[in-house]
């Protein structure tokens, strides 16, 4: 499949969401090895430096919404358009519970005091199981599914450059190569 993407002009619109999702990807796995060293921990002053760490991580993942609107009012759109409107109505639907989880896990990094130790590590890894495995989930299905779907049913480059300038419009996540 890396080869569908390495194949793509740069600067076309799936080649970016695509390098997204692997910036995405990475910053999940940190999550995830950061939720597992705090389910280990004591104590939430143990805790406290991995919990700023999760905390940065929650802001970068947050910060991909442009990500999100790009494929809402400019990938897929022309999808239905097309008659292609399973995938793209299924992604747009699983945006609000991930929306969900990552503005969850921002705040549960940061609001935690009067609750126990026992029930913010409990709240932290019920978020970033959840978190992690509905995006890992998700970008697999839009990468391998949706992305190579929406190149084959959209062959005119003339439709790609009006993408792009609504995608230029929207804007770019904080990390976006």
């Amino acid at each position: 499949m890396e080869t569908f993407y390495a194949n793509l002009p740069e600067g076309h619109v799936l080649k970016t969401l695509y390098r997204e999702h692997e910036i995405i990807l990475k910053t999940l796995d940190k999550i995830a090895e950061l939720n597992t060293k705090i389910q280990g921990l004591s104590t939430v002053e143990d805790a406290e430096n991995d919990l700023d760490k999760l905390h940065h991580l929650a802001i970068k993942v947050t910060e991909s919404e442009p990500h999100h609107q790009r494929e809402e009012q400019a990938l897929f759109p022309v999808m239905i358009e097309r008659g292609m409107a399973g995938p793209p109505t299924v992604m747009t639907m699983e945006h609000e519970p991930i929306r969900k989880y990552k503005h969850d896990l921002k705040d549960i990094t940061v609001n935690y005091n009067g609750s126990s130790w026992d029930e913010i590590r409990t709240k932290i890894n019920s978020t970033c199981t959840g978190l992690c495995e509905m995006l890992s989930s998700h970008i697999q299905k839009e990468n391998l599914m949706c992305y190579p779907m929406a190149f084959q049913g959209i062959s005119e480059e003339h439709v790609w450059q009006d993408m792009k300038k609504k995608c230029d419009l929207i804007g770019y996540c904080s990390f976006t190569p």
